[in-house]
């Protein structure tokens, strides 16, 4: 009853997205939506206020270019932002373990122009490297890290420091990742 919720059904057994807010510490307004995000404005109090970019990017490269485009419409300079959830994508090959060999692809081409040309930056990380597996054991394992969280230049020059917790995977394929907002640094 403290918690309040927005919804992205999945479909099937793939996708869908949950964002939660205890309701006597913050408030949440969707601004858009899709299959692949949730974009909108968090105020937590006493702490700020962000807009907040929770995704599910399409496998796809080419429905994933989508993503790009609606949440490029939505980034701020001025406005402190966080993009995190599953990008679905790999930047380098030091975030995968096993399978076939990393390929610089089309996609990871344009989640690293949408990272830079949108002035972005990984939040720092605990907890396992990899938070994707394939639940295979032996040579068939596959690792990789397809979840992650990052920030504008407006919110990592506010005063708090953020950090992300790769949790452990229980029932899911993914890692759930936890962005937690720390004790503020001094000026």
């Amino acid at each position: 009853m403290d918690w309040d919720y927005f919804l992205v059904p999945a479909k099937g057994l793939s996708g869908g997205i949950i964002v939660l807010w205890k309701k006597n510490m913050a408030s949440f307004k969707v601004l858009e939506s899709s299959s692949q995000f949730v974009v909108g404005k968090l105020e937590v109090l006493n702490k700020g206020k962000w807009k907040i970019a929770t995704l599910y990017g399409s496998r796809d490269t080419y429905k994933r270019r989508c993503l790009w485009e609606r949440l490029e419409y939505h980034v701020s300079k001025e406005v402190p932002m966080i993009v995190g959830g599953d990008f679905n994508c790999l930047l380098s090959r030091e975030e995968k373990k096993g399978g076939r060999e990393f390929v610089y692809s089309l996609g990871t081409k344009e989640m690293k122009s949408f990272i830079t040309c949108n002035d972005l930056h990984e939040v720092e990380s605990i907890g396992p490297m990899f938070t994707w597996c394939n639940n295979k054991k032996g040579v068939e394992r596959i690792l990789e890290k397809l979840d992650m969280c990052l920030l504008n230049s407006a919110d990592m020059n506010l005063s708090q420091r953020m950090v992300v917790r790769h949790l452990a995977r229980i029932t899911s394929d993914h890692s759930p990742i936890l962005l937690n907002l720390l004790v503020q640094q001094d000026m």
